[in-house]
């Protein structure tokens, strides 16, 4: 029954985490044992522009290699991989390495491997050069179960357009929450007053949990207690942010009433001035947007910025054969590596997960061949993890929750919270 309790909670995390990739997909035969070298399945969530990119980076391995040939297989969503995840440690037949949303949490299945069983044992693999965002987005119950490898952070995107239009400038975006009011009013239109504007000035992804906690965050809420034992999103810090959210619907009328998923579709459209989404997005709406793109670092409270960490992972599960496990490792230090991290980043809207990464001429130079990459990149100074608890995929669907009572009038921020909060602690009692 536990381990079944674990792929509940590991499986509504990943449907939160799944839009990160494309929509195409890509596929390979499966791996096959080799007389003369060893063969690994490397299981992947990528598609799109993504899933192009991890395929090159890991026809790029395979060339380099005498010994090791790793065969890719895309395994749609991420909750979609997850699940297949599930299906292949029941029947004891899962593959060598796998890239997954909520990758850490597959800890509790008793088949991976702690990445720092590898780290500890390779001197040329520098653990400390990662970002400790990044370490402790893939970091549960204190182990480092798996490798920051595609991660992204919030940012806000906006209708250069749509802000000349509304006498604003451009190249100015908003860089704090009375600046983004103060911006969306100004995009807010509704020229027959019918209540309905026709042109609204912001609004939010559908995996909205995550900017509420962005903003729990920056005006110093926490989302979970230092032991995991019970969510703090019920304090008067966070309360105050939800009471803003509620605001921009509300009392201001700069958003529409809990239209989360239509969101993109009305940016692309030029009804939505501003949009908030992952770094992930930014090749498919550069490509998609009939206007001039622009994106920007997710709004700061005071002088206090902090972007919590999204996207996937890289797991290493275990086998009986040495040889194997050390192949698969010097796969994922490949994918992890400084090139591969900048190809991935030139490639994609997934950011590199090193300290130095700023100061990297190839990324100085991507940033100014493509402006739009330039937030991201500098978001990473504020870059922050929540921690991977045990009812994170019950807390993501709470704060949901919460954000569509509020939108709809239908209870307060304080009473929405505190009833997500006593719906999460019970789900961690239960997970126990």
């Amino acid at each position: 029954m536990k381990y079944r309790s674990w792929l509940v909670f590991v499986l509504i995390i990943v449907i939160a985490l799944s839009a990160c990739g494309g929509n195409s997909s890509s596929s390979s035969t499966p791996a096959s044992s080799s007389s003369t070298g060893v063969s690994l399945d490397f299981w992947y969530a990528l598609s799109g522009d993504s899933g192009n990119a991890l395929e090159t980076l890991v026809k790029r391995f395979n060339a380099s290699q005498m010994g090791i040939t790793v065969v890719a297989t895309y395994q749609g969503s991420y909750a979609d991989a997850m699940a297949k995840i599930d299906a292949a440690i029941a029947g004891n037949s899962y593959p060598d390495v796998a890239q997954l949303g909520a990758a850490p949490l597959l800890g509790n299945s008793k088949v991976v491997l702690p990445i720092t069983s590898f780290t500890q044992a390779d001197s040329s693999f520098h653990l400390d050069q990662i970002l400790p965002a990044f370490l402790n987005y893939n970091t549960a119950g204190g182990t480092l179960w798996s490798m920051p490898f595609n991660n992204s952070l919030p940012v806000l995107y906006y209708n250069k357009d749509l802000f000349k239009s509304a006498g604003l400038d451009p190249e100015a975006p908003p860089q704090n929450l009375d600046e983004l009011l103060a911006d969306a009013q100004k995009m807010t239109l509704d020229p027959g007053n019918t209540g309905t504007p026709s042109q609204w000035g912001l609004n939010f992804r559908d995996d909205d949990q995550w900017y509420l906690s962005t903003l729990f965050l920056e005006n110093g809420a926490q989302v979970v207690n230092a032991d995991e034992s019970q969510v703090l999103y019920n304090s008067s810090e966070a309360v105050a942010m939800l009471q803003l959210w509620g605001d921009w619907v509300n009392k201001y009328k700069v958003m529409p009433i809990n239209q989360h998923s239509e969101a993109q579709s009305d940016f692309l459209a030029g009804k939505l001035g501003m949009y908030f989404g992952s770094s992930a997005m930014v090749t498919s709406l550069k490509s998609s947007a009939p206007f001039d793109l622009g994106v920007a670092m997710f709004p700061a409270i005071g002088s206090v910025r902090k972007a919590p960490v999204g996207g996937g992972s890289l797991v290493i599960f275990k086998n009986k054969d040495a040889r194997i496990v050390q192949a698969t490792w010097e796969f994922v230090k490949y994918m992890v590596s400084r090139d591969s991290q900048i190809y991935l980043a030139t490639q994609t809207g997934y950011i590199p997960v090193y300290k130095e990464a700023l100061s990297w001429p190839e990324i100085k130079a991507l940033i100014a061949a493509d402006p739009s990459r330039k937030a991201a990149i500098e978001e990473l100074d504020s870059a922050v993890a929540i921690p991977e608890f045990s009812a994170l995929g019950d807390s993501d669907a709470a704060l949901r929750q919460a954000i569509q009572q509020v939108e709809l009038n239908a209870s307060t921020p304080q009473k929405a919270l505190d009833d997500a909060v006593k719906s999460v602690d019970q789900s961690i009692q239960r997970y126990k």
